[in-house]
C-alpha cells in the first residue's frame, strides 16, 4: 500500500494539525528514508521510540515527521 509523509509542528503544549509533505510512495523503505532525511535536515534531531516518530528542532519549535499507510485513520501514529 502507498505511504504518505506528514510533519506536525509543536510549540510547548500546542500541537498544530499535521501537514502532508509527500504521498503515493509505494516503497516503505523509501518512505522511511525520506522521513529520516527530512528529520536530519534539522541540526538538532532524533527519534521518539514511544511514538515511532522522528523529529527535528528549529529555534523553539519541534517538528515531528512520520509516515502513514494511505487510508490509515489516525495521523498521529507510525505504522
Amino acid at each position: 500500500m502507498p505511504h504518505s509523509i506528514f510533519i506536525r509542528e509543536v510549540k510547548g503544549d500546542v500541537r498544530r494539525p499535521p501537514e502532508l509533505v509527500a504521498h503515493d510512495i509505494d516503497s516503505v523503505a523509501l518512505a522511511n528514508r525520506l522521513v529520516r532525511s527530512i528529520a536530519k535536515s534539522g541540526r538538532v534531531n532524533g527519534f521518539d521510540p514511544m511514538t515511532g516518530e522522528r523529529w527535528f528542532k528549529q529555534r523553539e519549535l519541534i517538528f515531528h515527521v512520520y509516515r502513514l499507510r494511505v487510508g490509515a485513520r489516525d495521523h498521529g501514529c507510525f505504522e
